[in-house]
């Protein structure tokens, strides 16, 4: 992800936001994430790192010590983040409103599906770690609530997305068998053959295997090609070929850094 530097603000110390993995060198900037990441800034953005930043960096200090206030006050709140939007005037009148509303409306969700629409942004995000973890503490919640089957079935189903995308297929079997327990769904069975097909060592249970039809797995190996023929034109893919078809030292290096970042993803996870 990147952005554009339109405010000319003489910032020494960039602000990383890790989530995103980029460097924050602007209050414009700065409010570009408030404005289309709130999933991300809702929980435990604004604390003493960022009121720092803005004090030293972007030359705000009075914005900075009315955060620090209103924290020591009345403790983390949405209006700090509405606060920064005012003060940095990045955003139209209308636009902050907007964005008000947006927040409120996630505000009114049930505490289980505003979990579940966070852990979601986060998978968006190919934070797939952290998603699984988020996923996780809302299924311990479910043991103590009464959650709708297929509210829980859907939550096992993301963990196992989860799971497939960090290539951890035994896991994503299991999890599939979980959400298919809680609320048989035909989709959960049509992605445990798929996960068969990809991984030959994991075979489907037999109850499961009773319940293949022919036409239904000869429509689901078509999608299974159509699939792997776009995945090989996908930006991800040719970056990684292109990486290949460099010199020996820079490919290692290269490879190196993309198997590090999953080991990373991984430990997230664990």
């Amino acid at each position: 992800m990147s952005l554009i530097l339109c405010r000319q603000e003489p910032v020494t110390s960039p602000f990383f936001i890790e989530e995103l993995g980029i460097h924050i060198h602007s209050s414009q900037e700065l409010c570009y994430v408030i404005y289309h990441h709130p999933l991300l800034v809702m929980e435990d953005f604004v604390d003493e790192s960022l009121v720092a930043f803005l004090q030293n960096e972007l030359r705000m200090p009075f914005l900075a010590e009315r955060i620090a206030k209103w924290t020591e006050s009345r403790g983390a709140s949405d209006e700090l983040l509405f606060l920064i939007l005012q003060d940095c005037a990045y955003y139209s009148q209308q636009e902050q409103a907007r964005y008000r509303q947006e927040v409120s409306n996630l505000r009114k969700l049930s505490a289980e599906e505003y979990k579940k629409r966070r852990a979601d942004y986060f998978y968006g995000l190919g934070l797939y770690g952290r998603a699984v973890a988020m996923y996780e503490k809302i299924l311990e919640s479910a043991r103590e609530k009464n959650y709708p089957a297929e509210f829980k079935g859907r939550i096992w189903n993301n963990i196992a997305a989860c799971y497939a995308k960090l290539f951890c297929y035994q896991k994503a079997m299991h999890a599939y068998d979980c959400a298919w327990n809680e609320k048989p769904e035909k989709e959960y069975l049509k992605r445990m053959y798929f996960l068969s097909k990809m991984e030959p060592e994991l075979t489907m249970k037999d109850h499961y295997r009773e319940l293949l039809k022919e036409e239904d797995t000869s429509h689901w190996d078509q999608e299974a090609v159509d699939a792997l023929t776009a995945a090989k034109e996908a930006d991800s893919v040719r970056n990684i070929s292109q990486m290949f078809d460099k010199d020996p030292i820079k490919r290692i290096s290269g490879a190196g850094e993309l198997l590090n970042r999953w080991k990373l993803e991984y430990r997230k996870m664990i």
